[in-house]
């Protein structure tokens, strides 16, 4: 068993915890944020067996769970009341690709009956969906397909599992294949599958919490797409939002990662350069999640190594906050939205001052004719090491 030790810290309501993973060395980080004080420390580091760039917390809230692509396996940790972590079990996914190692392994816990922790692998050119029981004792795999399936989410009612195939091998065209879970799931319940019509080079998904739409992002034309999920054959017809402005070079970012705050009222992308993070907030209708506009954006300046970076909702009430890991080398950035708290401007890239570590950032102020523009404030950043840091997930 692995333990930590955490020190003590001042009993508060505002206290919010995180974990942090790892892509190649064996540790987890385990961080504090007071998001009423603007405060954030390293309560300590867990020491693991395996690497850990996957992170989910079961529905319970009582299990952490993380994954290890380079042998297929997952390793199940109970959470403690002081926030130290106890190693319970490790499991292998279910044989499949004719690989025990891949290239890429998520995870995603499910809200429903019986509440299993599913996951695909993929090895880039094949790959599968898988689940396990929160206990280990039932293990699921559905068919290979031959693609790369690099992201998951769920329908709003948590009883559809859509996965993105950034591309098959038959085509270059990606797909978001539908399956539903029962309670009694087999993972052979696929449904029709979802054709993206003039959509490469897809990197990662989200669901709507209550409107039927998924969102988007592709890397190399960091573009945010929009799509009713029709559950047909036939392509899917996109809507289609530029991230970046046009003073930046777009050959020089790659767009990795996407969310929905808790609030449901907002989307947070993330775009990054060898030098640059940038952070682009989209407003949505809470009830339907149409795109409204681009209200925020917030960039700055990194190390010049380049790692992928992830974006966090919290899941709390509040102003809506985000976890930026891996900012771009060994940072976790936590970053909060502050809705109409600035003067009227015209749309535009306006400079950010005395705002932490965004002091190279720069705002999008809303269009004119706006009552007030969101503004993007920092709730702190910590240096970890130089460890090239995978996902990060809130405890509470």
């Amino acid at each position: 068993m692995l333990g930590l030790l955490l020190f003590l810290s001042v009993t508060s309501a505002k206290l919010h915890h995180f974990y942090v993973g790892q892509i190649s060395s064996t540790a987890l980080h385990a961080l504090e944020l007071d998001d009423e004080l603007h405060t954030l420390y390293e309560m300590g580091i867990i020491p693991t067996t395996t690497a850990s760039p996957s992170l989910v917390i079961d529905h319970s809230r009582k299990f952490l769970f993380s994954s290890s692509p380079q042998d297929g396996t997952l390793t199940r940790y109970a959470i403690q009341s002081d926030y130290s972590l106890v190693t319970e079990a490790n499991t292998t996914i279910p044989a499949s690709c004719n690989a025990t190692a891949f290239s890429t392994l998520h995870l995603t816990p499910s809200s429903q009956a019986p509440y299993s922790i599913y996951g695909s692998a993929s090895t880039g050119n094949c790959s599968v969906l898988f689940s396990t029981s929160v206990s280990g004792f039932k293990s699921l795999r559905s068919k290979e397909f031959a693609g790369d399936i690099r992201s998951l989410a769920w329908s709003p009612n948590g009883r559809h599992l859509h996965a993105l195939d950034s591309h098959s091998s038959q085509s270059a065209a990606t797909s978001i294949f539908n399956f539903y879970i029962s309670a009694d799931d087999t993972l052979n319940a696929q449904n029709q599958t979802d054709i993206l019509a003039n959509v490469t080079n897809a990197e990662q998904m989200v669901t709507h919490p209550t409107g039927n739409l998924v969102y988007v992002v592709t890397k190399d034309s960091n573009e945010l797409v929009t799509i009713p999920l029709q559950g047909s054959e036939t392509p899917a017809s996109p809507s289609r939002f530029k991230i970046l402005p046009s003073s930046m070079d777009p050959s020089q970012y790659t767009t990795l990662s996407l969310t929905i705050s808790s609030s449901k009222t907002s989307l947070w992308t993330l775009s990054q350069s060898p030098a640059q993070v940038v952070v682009t907030v989209f407003s949505l209708d809470p009830t339907t999640g149409v795109v409204i506009n681009t209200v925020a954006r917030a960039g700055w300046t990194g190390d010049g190594a380049f790692f992928p970076a992830q974006i966090s909702p919290a899941p709390f009430a509040g102003n809506d906050i985000v976890a930026v890991t891996n900012s771009p080398v060994g940072y976790t950035a936590f970053i909060g939205l502050d809705k109409g708290t600035t003067a009227l401007g015209e749309a535009g890239d306006v400079k950010i001052a005395g705002e932490d570590f965004l002091e190279d950032a720069w705002m999008l102020n809303v269009k004119s004719g706006a009552v007030a523009a969101p503004k993007l404030k920092s709730y702190g950043r910590i240096a970890l090491a130089f460890d090239s840091l995978g996902e990060g997930v809130w405890v509470d």
